[in-house]
């Protein structure tokens, strides 16, 4: 996926966006149990390479997630997460980032009876791209 065009140029992508705040993240490692220093404790992340707290990728993965909802609705498709592949967390997502997510349709796969391949990315405000994922649906 590294040397594709980013998803948000393929044609028919959707995308969404959202600020990830310190309470999305403190609420995520409540119900999540993840409570790792990197997320929660200021003074642990900021003697880690990062040098502050981050994000949950699976709070990206979401984020994702989210872009694909919007995606499926705008096509039709009644859909069910058959699971995520090749996901990579590229650059860390810090607290107050605004992430756009971008969902398509894989250009390089088409769908298999019910299962529809599709790619997603997400960006932060910078334009740096901090993750990337490909993603199959089972159509109902």
């Amino acid at each position: 996926m590294a040397n594709r065009s980013p998803v948000r140029d393929l044609p028919g992508a959707a995308q969404f966006s959202k600020s990830v705040s310190e309470s999305d993240v403190y609420q995520f490692a409540g119900l999540s149990g993840d409570l790792h220093p990197i997320h929660v404790n200021a003074a642990y992340a900021s003697s880690q390479p990062v040098g502050q707290r981050i994000a949950h990728g699976v709070i990206l993965i979401g984020l994702m997630s989210s872009a694909c909802t919007l995606w499926a609705a705008r096509e039709g498709l009644d859909i069910v997460s058959y699971g995520w592949d090749e996901i990579r967390f590229i650059k860390p997502v810090f607290f107050g980032d605004t992430i756009t997510t971008s969902y398509a349709q894989d250009p390089e796969r088409e769908p298999v009876g019910q299962k529809w391949y599709s790619v997603a990315d997400a960006y932060n405000q910078h334009g740096e791209l901090v993750g990337v994922g490909r993603h199959t649906a089972y159509v109902t």
